[in-house]
């Protein structure tokens, strides 16, 4: 069985060996080139069907990218239409929420538009659109939603206006708290993080869960803006007031548009 498989090996690597010593002689070259002649119609259609193929599945992936890209694009514009959509519907709610309130008060207010914020990291300012041109005062009440207090105006220029919020550092309100008593005290700000209320007289019944409102003992703030609620209590005995730890009724962290309360 090996020796035919020899042969037929020897056989086929002879013949490889002849045509190779042939072509280089030059002896088949009429054949080659009759040859070339019958196959060329036939790889030229298979090369240009390669290029043909090539050039579709190029064509196929460019026109695939577009199309992705434009999706891309569509969809982004979608979710950036989406977007601006909600903060209208948000805006326009707040606004309406803030007229509503007013409609039903006497207080002289100015609306205006949040066009900054401080990024101190012991303050807790706005920065508004109104200022002294548009009425407004230093110590002017600043308020969100149906009268919920956020804070007032500390400082005024022209056409501007600093509103210091209730957990800056520097805050501070009278204010009363809807108990028995009516216990009134002061509200301060704890380094933009936490509001609480001083000098509550220690001998006056405080809960967890009271509300609290601007006493208006204090020029340019109405009294009754709601401010907060309590949250927990800090009392010693051997201390002649006890504190308040509130909650602020309105989010000092995402305010848009506010009114600023300038007469009663």
């Amino acid at each position: 069985m090996q020796r035919p498989n020899l042969r037929t090996f020897l056989s086929i690597f002879s013949l490889i060996i002849l045509v190779i010593v042939l072509h280089f002689i030059g002896v088949l070259n009429k054949t080659e080139y009759f040859l070339r002649g019958i196959l060329s119609p036939v790889s030229s259609r298979i090369y240009a069907g390669s290029i043909f193929i090539k050039n579709a599945e190029t064509n196929g992936r460019i026109d695939l990218g577009r199309e992705l890209t434009s999706t891309k694009d569509a969809l982004l514009a979608c979710q950036t239409d989406t977007a601006k959509f909600k903060m209208l519907q948000d805006e326009n709610a707040e606004l309406r929420t803030q007229l509503n309130f007013f409609s039903t008060q006497k207080f002289v207010h100015i609306g205006a538009e949040v066009i900054g914020r401080n990024i101190e990291p012991l303050g807790s300012t706005l920065i508004i659109n109104r200022g002294e041109k548009d009425g407004v005062k230093v110590g002017n009440a600043v308020i969100v939603s149906s009268g919920v207090l956020i804070g007032k105006i500390a400082k005024i220029e022209q056409e501007s206006s600093l509103v210091r919020l209730l957990n800056d550092n520097q805050s501070k309100v009278a204010a009363t708290i809807l108990n028995h008593e009516k216990s009134l005290g002061v509200i301060e700000g704890g380094f933009g993080i936490s509001v609480r209320m001083d000098f509550i007289p220690q001998q006056e019944d405080v809960r967890v869960g009271d509300l609290i409102v601007t006493s208006g003992l204090e020029a340019g703030m109405p009294r009754g803006l709601l401010v907060g609620n309590v949250v927990a209590i800090e009392k010693e005995a051997y201390e002649p007031f006890q504190k308040a730890i509130l909650s602020p009724a309105a989010s000092l962290s995402s305010i848009a548009f506010v009114s600023v309360v300038t007469g009663n």
